[in-house]
């Protein structure tokens, strides 16, 4: 295993196993072929909410009374959906047998939050108003009625509080359990910046902990390369935060419906919308924001920021005070970059005057009645960058609140991208959901003064891409790492791939039974927690689990 010092790469410095190709059915040799560049066209998905003058939803709208522009221009709408989302009875991860483990759930509801904690960038008098809020929506809230997660944000990334559940007292506490720390907002300090905030977590939520500490080295990694690199406070806190985004959107890309992640923040520090508010020394993070734009539409997630900006300004003094005043007196506020992201993602602007509570159901209000409309990316313009998106309708009188633009991305290199995805999805410490899958552990082992622990990837029917009008192509990538307690990566691990063409009986097969594949991993004796990854490369998704294991 090597280090692989990918710049721009959120884990540019996480070790990973180059792959190790093995084709099926009438795949051929690949040493000679060139990189493979993507650049396909997709679905772009638009959630449109609805209002009349009084704000109430309006419900009987049809496809034709809908217009989609794209930089000013209409487009075909390919689908067209009213949904009004009702909360799932059950949210729950689905009863595993023993020695399987999955990222599946027994039922998804359609529609579901996400909280997110931010530490990053908030000052401690922001994050104590942050706490505040969150815990006396959590403490007032008997029913949510619908799942919600909790997550934090720091300079080591996301980390996972609780996953999924309705039980409010759950999610207070582990919130309990956080610590404040000094943001780069507090201003300099001699404190090691690396140094992790979250001790409190551990062994609370056991899922939750063994993914977080499991993450940790490969986040310390990551954040140490970065700042070799680019020594900036604020490149940092911008990278870390589109990053933070784009492995959310990875996460629950998989999940049905209408997402809204509601984000308590002092602030965001960059703008969202068109990369042209992107300053010069922030154009060498534009693919971290290309690819965070990208996961949050994909994924349909509507943001709602909750501004808890401190109103205290440090540098005000008093006329009558006798203090020489200071040569600049202002405040600096993020408000409009919140407002602005809020917008773009067809979410909601939560401000001083709107509670956690308030904030959650207008995020609710919006997730309970929408039309999802989709068209496909326009073949005639293949130049990259900001496209600008408005939905109107036909009836008068009547609100639309809709994504407001996508980020069009230029043709990639596939097998660049193939590895950045797989290093995400095996440092985070988010179960990814685009794919759906179990992990069975069938048995361990004696090889040599090792143990060989073999289990089989079992994808269901119909969750991978077979590329008819390319000969039943297939194409996924599997990979497996392992941790212990304390984070350390161990060596060996699992990358190989399936990349060939099957025949017509194959993919009868895939259709009606799914895939098994079968690998294994060489560890010591011990307790490990392993990272399972499955790509799916002609659809461009990925899927994750995580397993505990006792090897004896």
């Amino acid at each position: 295993m090597n280090f692989l010092p990918a710049p721009r790469s959120f884990f540019g410095a996480l070790v990973f196993l180059v792959a190790a190709y093995t084709s099926f059915g009438q795949s051929q040799p690949r040493e000679n072929k060139k990189p493979v560049i993507a650049a396909h066209s997709e679905v772009v998905l638009v959630p449109a909410v609805v209002t009349d003058h009084s704000g109430a939803h309006v419900s009987d709208l049809k496809q034709g009374d809908f217009t989609v522009l794209e930089n000013g221009h209409q487009q075909k709408i390919a689908f067209f959906h009213h949904i009004q989302a009702n909360a799932a009875t059950t949210d729950e991860p689905a009863p595993a047998a023993p020695n399987e483990f999955t990222n599946k759930t027994e039922t998804l509801s359609e529609r579901s939050t996400i909280l997110v904690f931010d530490l990053l960038n908030s000052s401690i008098t922001e994050q104590s108003n942050a706490r505040d809020e969150l815990m006396k929506f959590l403490s007032e809230s008997p029913q949510l009625g619908q799942p919600i997660c909790l997550l934090a944000f720091d300079s080591y990334g996301i980390t996972l509080l609780h996953d999924f559940t309705k039980d409010p007292a759950l999610l207070a506490e582990a919130l309990k359990k956080t610590k404040r720390h000094r943001s780069p907002k507090d201003g300099p300090t001699d404190a090691n910046p690396l140094e992790s905030v979250y001790r409190g977590v551990e062994g609370w939520n056991s899922l939750s902990a063994s993914r977080s500490n499991a993450a940790r080295q490969g986040r310390d990694d990551m954040l140490r390369y970065f700042t070799e690199n680019q020594a900036a406070s604020l490149g940092e806190r911008t990278w870390l935060t589109l990053e933070a985004l784009r492995e959310i959107g990875q996460a629950y890309s998989g999940i049905p419906g209408r997402k809204s992640l509601i984000w308590a923040t002092g602030g965001f520090p960059f703008e969202m919308g068109d990369a042209s508010h992107f300053g010069s020394y922030e154009r060498a993070l534009l693919p971290a924001y290309e690819d965070a734009w990208r996961t949050l539409a994909r994924g349909n997630i509507a943001v709602y920021p909750l501004d808890v900006e401190d109103l205290v300004n440090p540098a005000f003094v008093a006329p009558n005070s006798g203090q020489p005043l200071p040569k600049h007196i202002g405040i600096t506020s993020d408000v409009g970059k919140l407002e602005s992201f809020a917008e773009s993602t067809g979410g909601k602007l939560c401000n001083r005057q709107t509670s956690a509570l308030g904030c959650f159901n207008a995020a609710v209000d919006d997730s309970s009645d929408y039309y999802l409309i989709g068209f496909y990316q326009s073949s005639g313009d293949s130049n990259p960058g900001w496209r600008k998106l408005s939905v109107k309708v036909s009836r008068p009188g009547l609100q639309v609140r809709s994504r407001s633009g996508y980020y069009f991305r230029a043709p990639q290199d596939e097998s660049v991208k193939r590895k950045e995805d797989i290093q995400l999805a095996l440092a985070s410490p988010l179960d990814f959901t685009a794919i759906r899958f179990t992990v069975r552990v069938t048995g361990i082992t004696d090889v040599n003064d090792k143990k060989s622990v073999g289990f089989t990837f079992l994808i269901p029917a119909g969750a991978i891409i077979v590329d008819e009008s390319d000969n039943n192509h297939v194409s996924l990538d599997f990979a497996a790492l392992a941790q212990k307690p304390d984070g350390t990566l161990m060596e060996g691990g699992l990358s190989q791939a399936l990349d060939g063409h099957i025949k017509p009986e194959g993919v009868t097969a895939l259709n009606s039974r799914g895939l098994s594949f079968p690998a294994s991993i060489e560890l010591p004796s011990g307790e490990y927690s392993v990272r399972f990854v499955i790509r799916d490369n002609l659809a461009g998704q990925v899927g994750s689990t995580t397993a505990s294991l006792k090897v004896p």
